[in-house]
């Protein structure tokens, strides 16, 4: 069998690394053969040449956007209009190639319902986010989007959280929409070396672009609360910064004297070195459509503390693996870290229960048997 994925970006980030991982699962299980279509080149490049996965590369649009003012209004229209037109030319990339089904990985991008219509093959859309989670704005009319998610082309909508099923109900036909949970597993040889103990202080993780999605201000401001209270936490900040939203952290470290407590880590390839030596991982985002970052956590056998948002209560088992706040409470954020100091044998404890959890529910094995099922279904 021969999927052609589309994805909507070409770094490699949650999206692309779980679309990686899919297709090297359903090739080796299943003898599936991946083609892909980027946008751009980037970093996903290179690890498909490493993967000897083949891929074209031809730009497209988003199919949502800002949505802010008449220009910006007109220039997704524009932008819509100049995919419509790119289609034969993005089918012709793979003209001699036997394509049994088109695969999108996002719903940023309509180009693969578009491009599965005009070789009239059946179409699986997966949606890894919510408009809400980056502010964004579908380019057509709710009637026009409506009816392409709806068209019989599109024979399985693919959500991979609860949440996401709520969230698309208002959008998509409902007996094509099923859950799976997006999956997640360690590079081959990775694991926690040593125990998860609190040594001087508490070690505490937060990875994610430095954004205001992710929303890490708000672990800052409940370490300035610890550290009134006398209660000094490392945190070690994790991803790739976006400068403007880099300096406001930057900032409130400055005004807060925490200039010793907090680290910038910057983005790494090997973020598993440094989760090495973490007790706790925090996620503070807004509408997160799943948590990649959350199982990474829980397989590091960390305890993990989450805003109630999205679907991170799907993720988080209350006392038993984690706990979740409120969010926008970094009051309530700041006790639930502080428990930890008070309780530090539930470090380890709740650490290897959030690894079996992660284990037995979010495994990429999982995930990936899972959707060659409804790939199967699908095409026969």
């Amino acid at each position: 069998m021969t999927i052609l994925f589309i994805t909507h970006y070409a770094g490699f980030y949650g999206a692309n690394k779980s679309l990686l991982t899919l297709m090297c699962l359903l090739r080796e299980r299943h003898g599936v053969c991946p083609l892909v279509l980027l946008p751009t080149e980037g970093a996903m490049c290179k690890e498909l040449e490493k993967e000897k996965i083949e891929y074209q590369v031809s730009h497209y649009y988003w199919w949502v956007n800002d949505n802010h003012g008449l220009f910006q209004w007109l220039l997704n229209k524009r932008k819509q209009l100049r995919n419509y037109f790119r289609i034969p030319k993005l089918c012709a990339l793979f003209a001699d190639k036997k394509i049994d089904l088109v695969y999108t990985n996002s719903v940023c991008v309509n180009v693969g319902y578009f491009m599965a219509k005009r070789f009239g093959l059946p179409h699986v859309w997966q949606a890894r986010e919510s408009l809400s989670q980056f502010s964004l704005s579908l380019s057509l009319s709710q009637s026009a989007s409506r009816k392409i998610w709806a068209d019989s082309v599109n024979k399985c909508h693919i959500m991979i959280s609860d949440y996401m099923m709520d969230y698309y109900k208002q959008y998509l036909p409902h007996d094509r929409m099923v859950r799976v949970y997006n999956g997640v597993s360690l590079p081959g040889g990775v694991s926690r070396q040593a125990g998860n103990t609190l040594q001087k202080r508490l070690q505490v993780a937060c990875v994610g672009v430095l954004s205001s999605q992710k929303n890490q201000l708000e672990l800052l401001r409940a370490q300035q609360l610890l550290h009134e209270r006398g209660i000094e936490i490392d945190t070690w900040l994790i991803g790739s910064e976006k400068s403007e939203y880099r300096h406001l952290l930057q900032q409130f470290v400055e005004q807060n004297n925490l200039q010793e407590y907090v680290h910038f880590v910057g983005h790494t390839d090997n973020v598993w070195t440094t989760l090495q030596n973490m007790n706790l991982g925090i996620v503070c985002a807004r509408d997160e459509a799943f948590g990649r970052v959350t199982v990474e956590y829980m397989l590091m056998q960390m305890p993990v503390i989450a805003a109630r948002s999205g679907a991170n209560a799907e993720l988080v088992d209350e006392g038993v693996t984690g706990y979740i706040y409120e969010l926008g409470n970094a009051g309530q954020l700041a006790d639930k870290i502080q428990h930890y100091i008070e309780h530090p044998e539930e470090l380890e404890k709740q650490g290897i229960a959030a690894e079996a959890k992660a284990i037995a529910e979010f495994s990429a094995e999982q995930n990936a048997e899972q959707i060659y099922q409804q790939i199967v279904s699908v095409v026969s």
